[in-house]
């Protein structure tokens, strides 16, 4: 099984892609995302989760196991929100 965590921005642009062997933590609707060490230049490095989509999909000819014929896609769509202590204080959900 491979895992691939895609952090999509405003207008839908790809931001990021993660892959792992191993799943990655639940992320929920209006979870903040901190991008200052993922090396991409941001209107705002403060991320706030809009959506989560999971693709699921058989393919034989990938993964990281060999034996692993199924790949897990979390494709997550943010907005940018103030870097600010007010966002993190004033979560939406």
């Amino acid at each position: 099984m491979e895992y691939s965590l895609e952090i999509y921005g405003p207008n839908r642009q790809a931001i990021k892609t993660f892959t792992a062997a191993v799943p990655f933590l639940a992320i929920r609707v209006g979870d903040l995302l901190n991008s200052k060490e993922w090396g991409t230049q941001l209107q705002s490095s403060v991320l706030r989760v809009l959506t989560v989509e999971h693709v699921i999909s058989e393919n034989p000819n990938a993964g990281i196991d060999p034996a692993g014929r199924i790949t897990h896609r979390a494709l997550v769509y943010t907005e940018s929100v103030p870097d600010t202590p007010e966002t993190r204080l004033n979560p939406v959900r």
